[in-house]
């Protein structure tokens, strides 16, 4: 009985330890280096929720080693960055009344990541539409680059090259293992 309990206690706290995501973690601690620039907690937990931002710390690096290697082609993202016109009404937070199911999750997210990162839903929104306009321009342009066209945005070209990009995504992560160091998992 006692070694039932003691497996029981066990497994209840290996449970907890394990849904705890970023909540024991500081904003300025270290997830990840690549290739000497640090992913930090808070750059997780700017654009994930606490219980699952870890889940995505593969993610954050491959789209840091996208944006590196973007850079070091000497790149121009601007045309893959949406228009002015799209990217103001991405970084803005829909409105309180919004009947669109869409937009009430985009809101209720906001306010949550806004409340953790002691910001307004709206300041949030705004932040965090520039954050990720600006990863996917990254992407876009070096799927341009290497597969001669693509949008991540796009579920049908998803559907017929999101193979050929996960493995473009492999080779590039392969290529720099060496230089990526995960502190965190």
């Amino acid at each position: 009985m006692k070694k039932v309990l003691c497996t029981v206690i066990l497994l209840g706290a290996v449970t907890l330890a394990s849904c705890s995501g970023l909540s024991t973690h500081e904003d300025d601690e270290v997830a990840a280096i690549v290739n000497n620039h640090e992913i930090t907690i808070g750059d997780l937990r700017f654009l994930y929720p606490d219980d699952s931002a870890l889940d995505y710390l593969d993610s954050a690096i491959a789209v840091e080693l996208i944006k590196q290697e973007v850079q070091e082609m000497n790149l121009d993202i601007s045309p893959h960055l949406t228009g002015k016109t799209t990217s103001e009404e991405f970084e803005k937070l829909p409105p309180v009344n919004t009947k669109d199911e869409g937009g009430k999750q985009v809101r209720a997210y906001a306010i949550a990541q806004a409340e953790k990162l002691d910001m307004s839903p709206e300041e949030f929104q705004k932040q965090y539409g520039k954050k990720i306009n600006e990863q996917n321009a990254y992407i876009n342009t070096y799927l341009e680059e290497k597969l001669g066209g693509g949008n991540v945005n796009d579920l049908t070209w998803m559907e017929e090259f999101g193979e050929d990009y996960n493995r473009l995504v492999e080779k590039l992560v392969e290529k720099n293992k060496n230089d990526i160091d995960v502190f965190i998992n």
